[in-house]
Order: structure tokens, then C-alpha cells, then sequence
């Protein structure tokens, strides 16, 4: 939990925006309140914050919901760059005259960076202040601005080649390349998919690339999850353009989802959290996916190799096995 954040959190006035990221989870589970606004485009962040703060807001980073401008936008900088450069962009035109961006991060978040990158969209000189083992830059609106940083175009989505064409963009892990994980799993499917009109379940679906692989395989339906917004504007243009039977929902490893709904459930779990690896991530969607399970159907989940999925999986299947090892990479079939 970032000491410094919290700081600024609690000595801002109410006219502030929160963007939170993951990186600012841990100070909600602490029961921190805040008078302003929060903006997350992570889904479980901003059901957390509901009760937390003045007003909770959920998308990939749309300022223009927000509908006021602010005196104060705090942020705890990101993992993802586009996404760093995408609110640099944005927040003069959400500050009031005299409103400040004040950005926060360790040196291992490219702090230094992105205050130099915020004093280029300010106007003004790069400002910069350690607080122990954390920074913060602190920028100005005079009203004058400067040049915008480059986001990649943060807000299109695109059609990728190396993705054969499906769409996705800037502010999703792995947004222009098809995982390695995912391909080897994606490999593994056909002996396991389940028979026509089967109701699939992805949980951690990203831009849908195991469900677009499964659907050329059978007629199903399907339910893909995700926690990141851009990662649900991304799956559900490709449901759109490849007319897929299913929904596109944002959810927290599926735990708003029925029970006993899955024929066949699909995941590549993430591992990490902001900055951080967190091995509980794989024990949260063990958890989810034995409860959504039908008696009858399996689980399909490729991890790293490093992540003890054998082990875990115990607790929640009855059978666990392995059916590829391959790159860093394992495949396991998962009984109820």
C-alpha cells in the first residue's frame, strides 16, 4: 500500500479525482473513504469503492462521464504505459485553472519518466519529489498546456495482423500479441470441447482469443469475464464482428456469475497485480471456477510453470492433469 498516495488522498480537497488502478486496491480493503470521485477500469475497484468514496465511476478511463472538472487528479501510476500517457493527455482538459496532476510511483514505475512526460503536456518544468522510497510530480493547469505524449492512439480499437484480425488496443496486457500461454492452450482444446449448444465459460477472457479459437470448433455459447475495461471494449467488438453466441460482462473471476452454469470453463489466470506477482490471483479463480461448473463439465487452465496449479487445485477438483508442458507453459484439465 502506497503511504504517499494515501497521504495525498486524505489532505485533497473534495473537488478530486482518484484514478485507481490495481495498484490502489489494497488502500480500499483497508477501508480507506474519499470525498471525491474515483475512476477505475478495473471492475472490482470500483464495486469496492462504491461506499468508499463520493462517487465510484467504472470504464477505460472516459473522463468525459465525469461531466465536472476537478482542482486535484491523484493517480497512482500504472504498469501500462498507454495508459499512463493517456491520462497525462487528458487531465488538463478536466482541471480548472490552477488544478494540479499529481502523479505517484516508486523509481521502479518510470516515475521519473512520466514526470517528465507531464511537464512536456503541462507547459511547465518537471517536477519531482521523493517522499522515502516513493516520488510524487506535481503539475499545474496555468491554462497554457503543451504537447500531448504519445498514448498509441489509446482509445481506437484496431484490427491487429499479428492477432489475424481480431481487435483489440492500448491499456490490455498483451494487447497486440497473442499470448504464449493462451496459443499453447488454444492447442490443447479439441479433444475437450463439448458437444453443440454447450454453454462456455472464459473467465479472464481479455480481447477473446480462446473463445474466437473455440467457436471454430462448435456452435456455443458463451460467457467471457474480465476485470479491465478495455479488456471487455476489445471482446466484445470481436463477439460483434464474428456474430459469437454469448456476452461479454465484467466480473471479478466470475464470482457474479451463477453457479453451475459451465459445460467447459476456459482460463488464463493473470499473476499479476499492478506491480506485484500475487499467487492468491490463481486460488481466486480456482475457487470460482469449481463452483460454476457443472458436475459434468471440466476446466481447461494454462499457468506458468512456476505457479503450483497441481497443488492448488486440489483444494477445489477432484482430478488435476497435466496434459501439456511447453515454453515456460502448462495445460490442465480440471474435474469437478
Amino acid at each position: 500500500m502506497s503511504a504517499l498516495l494515501c497521504h495525498e488522498l486524505q489532505f485533497a480537497p473534495r473537488e478530486t479525482l482518484w484514478i485507481a488502478d490495481e495498484n490502489s486496491k489494497a488502500l480500499l480493503e483497508e477501508g480507506f473513504t474519499f470525498g471525491g470521485d474515483l475512476l477505475s477500469n478495473r471492475w472490482d475497484i470500483a464495486k469496492l469503492a462504491e461506499d468508499k468514496c463520493g462517487r465510484s465511476f467504472f470504464s477505460d478511463f472516459h473522463f468525459e462521464e465525469l461531466e465536472r472538472k476537478y482542482r486535484r487528479i491523484v493517480y497512482a501510476v500504472s504498469k501500462e504505459k498507454a495508459v499512463v500517457h493517456h491520462i497525462i493527455n487528458l487531465a488538463p482538459e478536466f482541471l480548472g485553472e490552477g488544478g494540479e496532476l499529481v502523479l505517484v510511483g516508486g523509481k521502479q514505475s518510470g516515475i521519473k519518466t512520466y514526470a517528465a512526460k507531464a511537464a512536456q503536456r503541462f507547459g511547465g518544468a518537471k517536477q519531482l519529489q521523493k517522499h522515502g522510497t516513493e516520488y510524487a510530480s506535481i503539475n499545474t493547469h496555468t491554462g497554457r498546456g503543451g504537447e500531448t505524449v504519445d498514448d498509441q492512439n489509446y482509445v481506437q480499437l484496431r484490427p491487429l495482423p499479428e492477432l489475424n484480425g481480431l481487435y483489440s488496443k492500448p491499456g490490455l496486457f498483451g494487447w497486440n500479441k497473442i499470448d504464449r500461454g493462451s496459443a499453447l492452450l488454444a492447442q490443447q482444446i479439441s479433444p475437450y470441447a463439448p458437444g453443440d449448444g454447450a454453454h462456455v465459460v472464459d473467465l479472464g477472457c481479455g480481447y477473446g482469443y480462446l473463445c474466437t479459437q473455440l467457436a471454430a470448433r462448435g456452435s456455443f455459447s458463451f460467457t467471457a469475464t474480465d476485470n479491465n475495461a478495455a479488456a471487455l471494449l476489445a471482446c466484445g467488438k470481436n463477439f460483434g464482428e464474428l456474430a459469437l453466441d454469448g456476452v461479454v460482462v465484467p466480473s471479478n473471476a466470475g464470482a457474479e456469475l451463477g453457479a453451475r452454469i459451465a459445460d467447459l470453463l476456459i482460463c488464463n489466470p493473470p499473476f499479476h497485480q499492478g506491480f506485484q506477482v500475487e499467487g492468491d490471483l490463481t486460488d481466486r479463480f480456482l475457487q470460482q471456477s469449481a463452483r460454476l461448473l457443472k458436475p459434468s463439465g471440466i476446466a481447461l487452465f494454462v499457468v506458468n510453470e512456476f505457479i503450483p496449479l497441481a497443488k492448488k487445485g486440489r483444494s477445489y477438483f477432484s482430478e488435476v492433469q497435466l496434459i501439456a508442458h511447453e515454453q515456460g507453459f502448462c495445460v490442465y484439465k480440471l474435474t469437478p
